[in-house]
């Protein structure tokens, strides 16, 4: 009896740790907006251990950086972002990237969206891409 017990205690526990596995996600599509009042400069991100970087010299406010590029899995779990701002004040943020089990289950490609705020604040996002024609 207690074989049949530890087992039925040992599932859960596999499928918990199961759910918060590596992302299997396609992504094809990188957005980093500019939520700030002011234009921000130097703005680097860091994709680890996959180690995609992608830099630009400024965003102006409340624009965006968009790059598409042809699908593939994500195999970042993590990114580093730096970036100075309007005050010439400079960030470096590192940021666990997100995962949404329910939209890989879907097979369509997915967006990472990063979101800077004012004084140093990062959000990223995962979202599924739309597609344009």
């Amino acid at each position: 009896m207690k074989i049949s017990l530890s087992a039925l205690a040992f599932f859960p526990l596999v499928l918990v740790l199961s759910a918060c596995g590596p992302s299997n996600a396609i992504l094809d599509r990188v957005y980093v907006k500019n939520a700030t009042s002011s234009k921000i400069t130097d703005v680097k991100v860091n994709h680890e251990p996959a180690q995609w970087f992608g830099s630009v010299n400024a965003i102006l406010p409340q624009k965006s950086l968009d790059i598409g590029f042809a699908s593939q899995p994500i195999l970042a779990r993590k990114a580093s972002v730096s970036w100075r701002d309007g005050n010439n004040v400079q960030w470096s943020l590192n940021i666990d990237l997100p995962y949404d089990h329910t939209l890989e289950k879907v097979g369509r490609p997915m967006s990472l969206i990063y979101i800077i705020y004012p004084s140093g604040r990062l959000d990223v996002h995962l979202l599924e891409s739309l597609k344009v024609n």
